[in-house]
């Protein structure tokens, strides 16, 4: 009897590993499989991590470039004691958000430095603005207060000033655009002058009368009415001008006429003498 129990448990046992071995190689490929989809999921978490910051740094250092571009660029008269530290804490905002995606950077490390100190001891301004020559210059000059504008909403996005700021500071290069636009018209009008072309520097004056006109703003009110004095100087002396051409044309048109005469006189003298 003892004999045959054994035998039985024995052949249990033998049956059980038979079933046991295919559920065991199963949990195993099982479990492989998931072992390698936690792998990738988490190699695929650290590549868009690392992606992730790479896109932040170069974002961040793209925009320090451009604060320092502005400061460089803008004109004296906008380059104000205070919008000198607006964009120095404006840099300095950027340069923590980049050594928070790319610790230990060297670079931006000395910058943040720098930054500080100026900010804590600033600098007196000694720039001095070069007169507009031509539309390319004032170009220039319109794009770099175009880009400080938004570069004001964005550390307004940023939470780096409040909204009373944002709209001090906007006010402030709409009237900077202004002016530099009027700046642009008029020195283009006095090289016109100065050149004998009143008619070039008349169409100016022009220009500048209707982009006020379109500012739809009272308070220019008087500053239409002196390009409109001007307009109207420059009209007079375009009449003028066209006038004495118009004399010394009749002057040199009468020349010729009269030297022709001559010459058919001589040509008819010359004949009848033959």
């Amino acid at each position: 009897m003892s004999t045959l129990w054994h035998k039985s448990d024995s052949t249990l046992t033998q049956s059980e590993k038979k079933n046991v071995s295919p559920l065991l190689i199963g949990s195993l490929v099982a479990g492989g499989l998931l072992l390698l989809i936690m792998i990738g999921i988490v190699s695929h978490g650290l590549e868009r991590a690392r992606i992730q910051r790479a896109r932040l740094t170069a974002e961040m250092r793209a925009r320090v470039r451009l604060v320092d571009n502005i400061e460089q660029q803008i004109p004296a008269k906008v380059f104000t004691p205070e919008l000198q530290q607006l964009l120095l804490r404006i840099r300095l905002h950027l340069l923590e958000q980049w050594l928070r995606s790319d610790r230990g950077n060297t670079d931006a490390t000395q910058q943040m430095a720098l930054t500080r100190e100026q900010l804590n001891n600033p600098s007196p301004l000694t720039r001095t603005d070069a007169d507009i020559t031509n539309e390319a210059q004032a170009k220039e000059i319109r794009l770099r207060l175009e880009d400080l504008h938004k570069l004001i909403g964005q550390a307004h996005t940023d939470g780096v000033i409040d909204k009373n700021e944002r709209q001090k500071w906007t006010a402030h290069i709409r009237k900077a655009l202004i002016s530099n636009a009027l700046d642009m018209f008029q020195s283009l009008a006095q090289q016109a002058m100065q050149q004998g072309k009143p008619r070039m520097a008349k169409l100016q004056y022009e220009r500048a009368i209707a982009y006020l006109q379109k500012q739809n703003n009272p308070t220019f009110a008087d500053l239409i009415n002196q390009f409109k004095v001007k307009h109207q100087h420059a009209e007079r002396l375009t009449i003028e001008h066209e006038q004495a051409q118009d004399t010394g044309n009749t002057e040199l048109s009468a020349g010729v006429s009269e030297l022709q005469a001559e010459d058919e006189a001589w040509k008819k003298k010359a004949v009848y003498d033959d």
